[in-house]
């Protein structure tokens, strides 16, 4: 097999620096494996690809799906290299353009095994990833101000205050959040209090996952 052309998108130094010794020996990599703590750096750097290892939440705050597709435009194939956990987000990412998905905590075979099918142009999804994704219900497509109300109310402001950090009179804003309540009631997914709406908005990847560590 010819060398593969790794390149890794992750902000924790220790993640990226130790990805080419622990494929030593598994994949067949070149030896320069450019890494970068946003998409932006990588996309910046004239670089010929075949697989990127992306993590899925950056500390820039960018998209994860933005991310994939971003990736993708340039010609690269991306491969998620990640902790999350909730399907939803993956799945996100995976309906983008990503080719697969590997958790943090495996080991360096898994990894290897994905690097060499995604560089082939295959799909990688372990046998937990295809049944979570299976049984996925789709998160209800929401307005930029539909999510927008939805984030900011969910995550603590009342309602006058969301209003007025979008700028819209407080009547508007109950409108939008009527919307987004319709929206998730029309998906099977009710989400009539402040507390279900929170718990939706953490499940479809609209908050942090309050009980991950990273």
């Amino acid at each position: 097999m010819d060398r593969i052309r790794l390149g890794v998108v992750d902000d924790h130094p220790a993640i990226s620096a130790g990805v080419p010794p622990g494929l030593a020996g598994l994949v067949p990599l070149d030896p320069d494996v450019p890494c970068a703590t946003t998409v932006d750096h990588l996309l910046a750097r004239e670089e010929d690809l075949d697989v990127v290892l992306l993590d899925i939440r950056l500390d820039d705050g960018s998209a994860p799906e933005e991310n994939v597709r971003r990736l993708g435009a340039r010609g690269w194939k991306v491969l998620l290299y990640t902790q999350e956990r909730r399907p939803v987000v993956v799945g996100r990412c995976l309906r983008a353009g990503a080719l697969g998905v590997v958790g943090k905590h495996e080991d360096w075979s898994a990894l290897a095994t994905a690097v060499r099918a995604v560089a082939g142009g295959e799909d990688h999804l372990n046998a937990d990833w295809a049944a979570a994704l299976e049984s996925l219900a789709t998160p209800p497509a929401l307005t930029p101000r539909e999510e927008q109300v939805l984030t900011l109310y969910a995550a603590g402001l009342p309602m006058k205050s969301v209003a007025r950090r979008m700028a819209i009179a407080e009547d508007t804003a109950k409108e939008y959040l009527g919307r987004v309540k319709q929206k998730y009631l029309e998906a099977g997914r009710p989400a009539r209090t402040k507390t279900d709406l929170y718990r939706r908005a953490v499940e479809d990847g609209r908050l942090p996952d309050p009980t991950d560590p990273s």
